[in-house]
């Protein structure tokens, strides 16, 4: 009988769309498409620093959440809607996450997200930590 993945959600989290944030399935941790916006109140701010910054705390608390950390990341997509004038902010906010461990990353510019002002949208592969307890 094969494994089934695990659904990871943040408590208290405003989640309506049709995936799931996370899923852990064996030692791969699977976070979806996460944007700047605040995960209880759904706001977010305008500038891409700040997005950027948000979007990793959702992501971070997500992996964590599945046993794992941002260090343990493999591969990363970045989505930006405005790459030629935010490229370097974003890397900027990128490098105060990733400093020693880089994941293989890609970026892509993208012409808009689903709500308008948002600006940049990170879905990540990372492998678990067999010492970090996991979601149940």
């Amino acid at each position: 009988m094969s494994e089934s993945p695990r659904t990871v959600t943040l408590p208290g989290a405003v989640h309506t769309l049709p995936f799931s944030p996370a899923l852990v399935w064996r030692d791969l941790v699977f976070v979806s498409g996460q944007v700047g916006k605040h995960p209880q109140t759904g706001e977010f701010e305008e500038g891409i620093e700040a997005q950027t910054r948000q979007t990793l705390e959702n992501v971070k608390a997500l992996v964590e959440a599945a046993g794992s950390t941002l260090k343990n990341t493999l591969r990363m997509t970045i989505y930006m809607t405005d790459m030629q004038n935010e490229f370097a902010a974003m890397n900027s906010v990128f490098r105060e996450y990733f400093s020693d461990a880089l994941p293989a990353r890609t970026t892509a510019g993208i012409s808009h997200l689903a709500k308008p002002g948002l600006k940049i949208e990170i879905d990540l592969v990372a492998f678990k930590n067999h010492s970090v307890p996991c979601c149940r």
